[in-house]
């Protein structure tokens, strides 16, 4: 009799030893893939950089045909500016009014909200002149939909807009002005 207590008691006891087994193995392999994901996300993620571009989305402008940059100016409370080259593809000779750098997306723009901005940049007619086939640098400044500056890090990711009100040389005066947006990404850089 106490030879059987005995053997239904270490079965009992290797069935508790053989989950515990059981348990550790396979705790320890999920414990192990959680670290190597941590590694993964700590190392890869800072090193991943928002895509590189500026793109209008009707023809007639460019701005990719020279490598742009979005920097924060440390002394300025890290606002958010924009070094582009806006390219004239009209085919005919231009005059821009205004120019904008926003974190607005493109849907949201329209000539009123671009020259009622206060962060908007106006230009003067010889600034705002463009031959057909021309291009010129602007820095801009990018502002949110109040005129505020956008403070960012460097090293953090910027979406906006560039957004651009112009007319014709050889409209009449009175005609409405036009507008073109772009889409600007890019990782922010020290300035």
């Amino acid at each position: 009799m106490d030879l059987e207590k005995l053997m239904n008691g270490m079965k009992g006891h290797m069935k508790g030893q053989a989950v515990m087994e059981y348990l550790i193995t396979y705790g320890l392999a999920l414990f192990v893939i959680l670290i190597v994901l941590a590694i993964l996300v700590a190392v890869v993620l800072p090193q991943l950089k928002a895509p590189e571009s500026c793109q209008f989305s009707q023809p007639g402008f460019g701005c990719s045909s020279k490598a742009h940059a979005i920097y924060s100016v440390a002394r300025a409370n890290n606002a958010v500016n924009a070094a582009i080259q806006l390219d004239n593809q009209q085919g005919r000779d231009i005059t821009l009014s205004y120019i904008l750098c926003t974190d607005e997306v493109a849907g949201n723009l329209n000539s009123v909200a671009v020259t009622g901005n206060p962060g908007a940049r106006q230009l003067s007619e010889a600034e705002g002149n463009m031959a057909a086939g021309s291009n010129k640098e602007f820095a801009l400044q990018c502002a949110d939909s109040d005129g505020n500056p956008i403070p960012m890090s460097a090293g953090s990711s910027f979406k906006g807009s560039i957004a651009v009100v112009y007319n014709y040389n050889n409209e009449v005066s009175s005609a409405p002005p036009r507008l073109a947006v772009a889409t600007l990404t890019g990782a922010v850089q020290a300035g």
